[in-house]
């Protein structure tokens, strides 16, 4: 019981930003991603990646990300798809985006399919 009451109090101190006090217990969110960016360009030469976050044929995000120099450009929000990208943030896709960007030019991969 205290097991378990230990967990829930960790829980929320977590939630209201304060870290714990050991740092060897991390939080991981599964859910669905249900848009997946697609990308647009993949220049193999410059090292360059543009994802996209589409909806109903409309773009909402797109991110530039450039893995030789290590910089990112994003245009657009996905305030009015919100509902659509829940739990899944601009942050969050992002991410996604750089992390495939980086495996796409690593392996040299132009034309990715899903």
């Amino acid at each position: 019981m205290i097991s378990k009451m230990s967990k829930v109090v960790s829980y929320f101190i977590y939630r209201i930003g304060l870290k714990p006090k050991q740092n060897s217990a991390g939080w991981t969110t599964f859910a669905q991603l249900r848009i997946v960016p697609e990308y647009t360009n993949i220049d193999l030469e410059k090292k360059q990646v543009t994802g996209v976050v589409k909806h109903n044929g409309e773009e909402y995000l797109t991110v530039i990300v450039d893995v030789q120099n290590n910089k990112i450009k994003t245009k657009g929000s996905l305030r009015r798809i919100a509902k659509l990208t829940k739990p899944f943030k601009k942050g969050n896709y992002i991410e996604i985006i750089e992390s495939e960007a980086k495996f796409l030019i690593e392996n040299r991969i132009t034309n990715p399919k899903y």
